[in-house]
């Protein structure tokens, strides 16, 4: 009995200290990657983009194991929060452009002169009508006797290189009428590619009344080398004399945070392999050869474990074509936020892959935070520890406390980095440990089966002692027990 109390003791303090070793929070000397931040004076709050380097020490795909620690090793609250990009509009409208009739013909004779025949689609048949240049050549130019005008179109927008995403009207049409338009772009003036619009024009009578000129188009559309032709659906009294595009908004997505990818083994002259020890998705790889005239196919893999077989992620073709001075190279190859353990490049069959003069680099989509700077300076930013849980805030609930827009917070910088020596933030026993195992289960797994061991034995124990014979007690010389 002493023995069972003295197991179930042992066990439970087992269990205790396991449970007290895994609510501890993980300090600053837990994580491979630690940077020092130098926060403007006065901010009690700041952000900041993880550096490529922290990039390539995450263990998470999620940004999971990163914190920023104050001077006394206290957690700070911080957000993850999405990098915008950047707009810009470098002009509202563009030149003014005027409206070039479309006539029909009768017998097929040219409508006057400084006309030119254009191929257009009527009532599902390709026929030919003519456009009128130079003088006299708008929406509201008169129609020659040998001649009718359609109710269609012109604007020769080929010199213009921006891009719009509406058509400001100057026309005549009838009030209280919902005027349905059409619009399509040639290069050729014979074939034609229709552009989406969103919804008709009208003019309503009444002081006040609602009026709408502007043809939004549902996409961007570039004016560089283009006509456009415009169309309506035919009622009496439209007069299109000319139209102004209003210039889209163009956005810039963020910059992608780019890491040199080192440490490539061969695999003959056809292909090299990289061991990631991160997690980090990957959003692109962009590979350039040193090499003059060089062009080689390509095709780029990953795996996450060694038993597995490769899995085709991109293909390109890495070039350095053109003069020295000037060459033409490849552009980086998305990848799609892929999560791999190894990458390979490999040439295509029958190419060779000019392992000496490639080189490689990783790009990914910047992770920015929000800290705030509770505590004393200086505050501390880290990353890299396996099996970390997620400790960061939404975002909506940081933004709703702060007084000044996320975007408009000082931006910390990074003053100095240290990193951990190799394994400096993983336990022996986590090392060891199948990708996806807790410690802590492992742990407690561990001592339950310890404490099954030592009952087991303890109960065959007592087994053998139950199952052992008496032994005889000593006889005098009558046969009778002696008495002690």
């Amino acid at each position: 009995m002493k023995t069972l109390i003295h197991v179930v003791t042992w066990l439970t303090a087992g269990l205790l200290s396991v449970n007290a070793s895994a609510a501890n929070a993980p300090t600053p000397a837990d994580f491979a990657w630690r940077a020092t931040l130098a926060v403007p004076a006065g901010a009690n709050a700041a952000r900041i983009t993880l550096p490529a380097e922290a990039m390539l020490r995450l263990q998470s795909r999620n940004a999971h194991d990163v914190r920023v620690f104050n001077a006394d090793g206290e957690a700070v609250a911080f957000a993850l929060v999405p990098t915008s990009g950047t707009t810009s509009s470098p002009a509202a409208q563009t030149q003014r452009y005027a409206a070039l009739a479309l006539f029909n013909a009768t017998g097929g004779k040219r409508p006057g002169k400084n006309s030119v025949q254009v191929q257009l689609d009527q009532n599902g048949q390709r026929g030919s009508v003519w456009v009128r240049f130079g003088d006299g050549a708008n929406g509201a130019a008169p129609a020659e006797p040998t001649s009718s005008r359609l109710p269609t179109v012109l604007f020769d927008t080929r010199t213009d290189k921006q891009t719009i995403d509406a058509l400001q009207l100057q026309a005549e049409f009838p009030a209280n009428t919902l005027i349905h338009f059409s619009l399509a772009s040639s290069t050729d003036l014979v074939r034609w590619t229709p552009i989406a619009l969103k919804g008709p024009l009208f003019r309503f009578d009444g002081v006040d009344a609602p009026s709408n000129q502007t043809l939004v188009l549902q996409q961007p559309l570039a004016l560089e080398g283009r006509y456009l032709r415009l169309s309506w659906d035919g009622q009496a009294g439209v007069q299109v004399q000319h139209m102004l595009g209003r210039v889209a908004t163009t956005w810039t997505p963020p910059a992608r945070v780019r890491a040199p990818l080192a440490g490539a083994v061969a695999e003959g002259s056809t292909s090299l392999t990289w061991s990631l020890d991160f997690a980090a998705p990957l959003a692109a790889l962009h590979l350039s050869t040193t090499r003059d005239n060089a062009l080689i196919p390509v095709r780029i893999l990953g795996r996450n474990d060694a038993a597995q077989p490769w899995r085709l992620l991109a293909q390109t073709a890495v070039y350095r074509l053109g003069t020295p001075d000037q060459p033409s190279t490849n552009a980086p190859v998305a990848l799609g936020d892929a999560s791999v353990r190894w990458l390979r490049v490999e040439a295509t069959p029958g190419m060779t892959l000019p392992v000496a003069d490639l080189q490689a680099a990783l790009e990914f989509e910047p992770v920015q935070l929000v800290f705030l700077a509770t505590g004393r300076a200086p505050f501390e930013l880290v990353a890299g520890r396996a099996r970390s849980e997620p400790s960061a805030i939404n975002s909506t609930v940081l933004a709703s406390a702060m007084t000044t827009k996320l975007d408009d917070l000082p931006r910390a910088s990074v003053a100095s980095v240290r990193l951990q020596t190799d394994g400096a933030s993983e336990s022996t026993l986590q090392r060891w440990l199948p990708a996806g195992t807790e410690q802590r289960s492992v742990a407690l797994w561990t001592v339950l089966l310890v404490g099954v061991l030592v009952l087991g034995g303890v109960a065959y124990t007592l087994l053998r002692q139950l199952s052992a014979k008496p032994a005889p007690m000593p006889t005098t010389g009558n046969g009778e027990a002696s008495k002690p």
